[in-house]
């Protein structure tokens, strides 16, 4: 499936070289419809216990193995068609070490463009309509703070929620000062990730297979965006494909398991001139099925997930904005902090939970560059990398402080 990402990228950028360099007369008008962007960060971590971005590791208190760096490019082919596309290379911690991936590569054709109404259609690794960030959490300087909230948009599942390949119906309907913004995707889910099967099934060998999944969002504006609206909801389904060597605890896997995520986000933002207030509450229903692992029953137990956080942004001076944040995350309702799991396990418990206060501020100090500072309280670690903290290491209450300069063009 990665080798068709690729391809499909160099279609579209082999399609853009071709149209705009064949015809002398037509180049300068060609070029006029390209959108090229790229960004680039660097952050800087620092915990009190547990590991990011590599501190920990050979003696280092700080960690700096967390950066961005993409690219993407845009053209309007016609006034219906639209090619878009973005590489990125990331490094976070164990998890990924610079590989360069394609995070979206569609095609996007306008079916009805009226006065007021527009419906459009995309096909292609499409980006997966989730909550207000979900669309734009590949780009540091469209929100305010280093890390999203991490109960509802997991950065060591960031692949996995993040695009799909798939074909997504979108539109927009102007209703006076207000805007109704909808989307429907078809997909199968990004599942090729050690981390995604270590935070399912705590295996790693083997690995997931998307299968086709609904995902649905629809946002309303009120008064040109001081209330927001959204309401997300999702069916996405996978099956594990382990192998023969697979092990969990003393028992291998029997069985092809197959994990259900029936999900719903509400999300609601007041705006005012200089605060935002924000709220996003999500519930996720596991349906877990078919592992069949010896002394591993949890492995076939279907539980509720259940995420919120509540912020405010306060925009104090010209470029400048501080953010306070609340955030949690329990991924079981009937077992919020992890008793009966730890018990059954022998696991430790905050793998089960995070609650997270957070306090942050963000400089802009020129037009293309943003700097970062948060500091966060955390008690649990349900969203750390376990590529990075392993279970039988993972510490229940831990602070954070990051650091981070990020630039766009």
């Amino acid at each position: 499936m990665r080798y068709a990402y690729w391809q499909f990228t160099k279609l579209l950028l082999w399609s853009f070289c071709v149209s705009v360099f064949s015809s002398g007369a037509r180049a300068e008008t060609q070029w006029e419809e390209v959108r090229l962007h790229g960004f680039a960060t660097q952050s800087l971590v620092y915990t009190t216990h547990n590991q990011m971005a590599g501190n920990g590791l050979d003696g280092r208190r700080v960690g700096t193995k967390m950066r961005d760096l993409g690219g993407n490019i845009s053209w309007k082919v016609s006034p219906a068609v639209l090619l878009s596309t973005q590489l990125i290379s990331r490094w976070t911690g164990a998890l990924t070490d610079g590989n360069t991936e394609v995070d979206y590569a569609f095609v996007d054709t306008a079916l009805v463009n009226e006065a007021g109404t527009n419906i459009g259609v995309q096909f292609g690794k499409v980006k997966n309509p989730f909550g207000f960030y979900n669309a734009t959490r590949d780009v540091a300087h469209t929100r305010n703070s280093i890390l999203l909230p991490q109960s509802i948009y997991h950065e060591q599942l960031r692949n996995f929620f993040l695009s799909a390949p798939g074909i997504s119906l979108h539109g927009s309907n102007e209703l006076g000062t207000d805007t109704l913004l909808w989307q429907v995707s078809w997909l199968k889910p990004n599942t090729r990730s050690s981390e995604l099967t270590a935070f399912m099934v705590d295996a790693q060998g083997g690995h997931f297979v998307g299968q086709t999944s609904l995902l649905a969002r629809a946002l309303y504006e009120v008064d040109g965006g001081r209330w927001r609206w959204g309401l997300s909801v999702g069916a996405l389904g996978m099956k594990f494909n382990p192998l023969p060597t697979d092990f969990f605890g003393a028992g291998a896997f029997s069985g092809q398991g197959q994990i259900v995520l029936n999900t719903g986000v509400l999300s609601v933002e007041h705006n005012r001139a200089d605060w935002s207030h924000t709220a996003e509450f999500a519930l996720t229903r596991q349906h877990r099925n078919g592992f069949n692992v010896p002394f591993a029953p949890t492995l076939d137990q279907s539980t509720t997930i259940g995420a919120y956080y509540l912020q405010s942004a306060w925009r104090f001076a010209e470029n400048w904005q501080a953010m306070v944040r609340y955030d949690a995350i329990y991924l079981d309702l009937q077992d919020r902090h992890g008793a009966a799991f730890a018990q059954v396990t022998g696991l430790p418990a905050a793998q089960r939970y995070a609650s997270d206060w957070t306090i942050g501020g963000r400089f802009d100090p020129a037009k293309n560059w943003s700097l970062f500072a948060e500091l966060h309280h955390v008690q649990g670690g349900a969203w750390l990398a376990k590529a990075d903290n392993p279970p039988n290491r993972l510490t229940d209450t831990w602070d954070m402080l990051l650091l981070r300069a990020a630039v766009h063009f």
